[in-house]
């Protein structure tokens, strides 16, 4: 394993890797994810006042048709252009009117201040450090002030597969299947220090290393 320094083109493949992932998907996945946490999601964002729900890397849509349901109005979005197309065709068959999105959630075109709260479950996993510091940045400015952030961390990292590490830990994988993904274990200390100008409200593990997290903005 070789140690090095993220570059553009690293991240570029990383993209490139969720295009051809998503490309080889025939259906968006209908069935909702046997989650303990799951229904903590919208019982966690409902008092909070958190519309409108922007759902940062959504894929085919489970988590925006999920929150659609209980009533929030969501924004999807996803660099991968099929997998927008695939939550289209679910949304429509339920009849949801669920916005979604072509969008690399590390360089959002989204306004400012127009969100109430922003989920990604499993998302900054696939994100190096700087990338996701970048990120959090970007949720500040189009969250409303006071808006918050749910995200579940995965415990990642420690399956087979061949791979280099950046100098962050990072793990790019090589290996055909998934050349070009990126993968990183956030510990409880980085996600803190990423949210560290926020109002941490929750950090606690749910099951297999998993962390449910909770924050928000300054109220300004």
């Amino acid at each position: 394993m070789t140690d090095t320094v993220a570059k553009p083109e690293l991240y570029e493949q990383n993209l490139q890797f969720w295009e051809r992932a998503w490309n080889m998907v025939k259906t968006a996945y209908t069935q909702m994810p046997d989650l303990d946490y799951l229904a903590r999601i919208p019982e966690s964002l409902s008092p909070l006042r958190s519309q409108p729900v922007l759902d940062l890397g959504c894929g085919s849509g489970w988590l925006s048709v999920f929150l659609a349901r209980a009533g929030f109005t969501v924004i999807g979005v996803d660099v991968a252009q099929h997998a927008i197309e695939l939550g289209q065709g679910w949304a429509a068959t339920e009849g949801l009117a669920i916005d979604f999105r072509v969008q690399d959630i590390c360089d959002l075109n989204l306004p400012a201040g127009h969100f109430g709260s922003v989920v990604a479950n499993s998302i900054f996993e696939h994100l190096t450090l700087d990338l996701a510091e970048k990120t959090v940045q970007s949720l500040t400015r189009v969250l409303k002030p006071g808006g918050v952030f749910l995200g579940c961390f995965d415990k990642v990292g420690t399956g087979p597969g061949e791979y280099f590490k950046l100098s962050d830990g990072t793990q790019v994988y090589t290996d055909k299947g998934r050349q070009g993904m990126m993968l990183r274990c956030y510990s409880d200390a980085e996600i803190r220090k990423l949210f560290s100008e926020w109002d941490i409200l929750e950090l606690s593990e749910v099951g297999a290393g998993t962390r449910f997290f909770l924050a928000r903005t300054s109220k300004g």
